[in-house]
């Protein structure tokens, strides 16, 4: 994804933590979570931080925005070209293996338009909410 903005940005330990806390996981975080794991080892830390930073970093092609699970919006710092699964009842994102990317892209293509990016994100039940209910 190419960066949106030019801005000069200012090196921050806080946003270097922010960034390899989402590197780190493949959980797809909100930025409530961020803030929690990470409050204990930065004191200082604050939500509006790490919301500036998210943006930041979506801004900047490092980050995309997967989905809003039950009223939070969840990242994931993987920018390439994967499909998502959310389950509605726990809430978990997971990535979808060996999805078939260029088929949807294939299918999207219409006349000239070019595909610069695309995000597929599945909703249903996992696996393990499926055999709890």
């Amino acid at each position: 994804m190419e960066a949106v903005t030019t801005k000069k940005i200012r090196h921050s330990d806080v946003r270097d933590r922010i960034y390899e806390y989402l590197c780190g996981t493949k959980a797809h975080p909100s930025a409530n979570t961020i803030d929690n794991d990470l409050k204990p080892s930065i004191p200082k830390l604050s939500l509006g931080t790490v919301y500036t930073n998210l943006k930041l970093f979506e801004e900047l092609g490092q980050v995309i925005r997967v989905a809003n699970v039950k009223g939070f919006e969840r990242y994931d710092a993987d920018t390439s070209e994967h499909v998502h699964f959310v389950c509605e009842e726990c809430g978990a994102v997971i990535d979808v293996e060996d999805a078939n990317i260029r088929a949807a892209k294939k299918a999207c293509q219409m006349g000239q338009a070019k595909i610069k990016n695309i995000q597929i994100v599945l909703h249903g039940t996992c696996e393990e909410c499926s055999n709890h209910s």
